[in-house]
């Protein structure tokens, strides 16, 4: 599958609004509506990884050092 950045958005925006309470959430993927519910939110974060892997969005991790507490 060819995803593209606005898919990727699309389904975070799902992610927030599920995980903020909303129940069920209708996503856009490569022009086909899905709806979710909250019982689907694993599913949706996997999802979530697959299309930042494929476009190339992976944010790199930062670390701080002593737990980010000044030294």
């Amino acid at each position: 599958m060819a995803f593209s950045k606005s898919d990727l958005a699309n389904v975070e925006q799902a992610i927030l609004a599920l995980a903020t309470g909303q129940r069920i959430v209708d996503v856009t993927i490569q022009g086909k509506q899905i709806t979710y519910a909250q019982t689907k939110l694993p599913e949706l974060k996997a999802l979530r990884s697959n299309i930042a892997k494929e476009v190339g969005s992976i944010p790199h991790r930062v670390y701080a050092k002593n737990g980010g507490r000044s030294s």
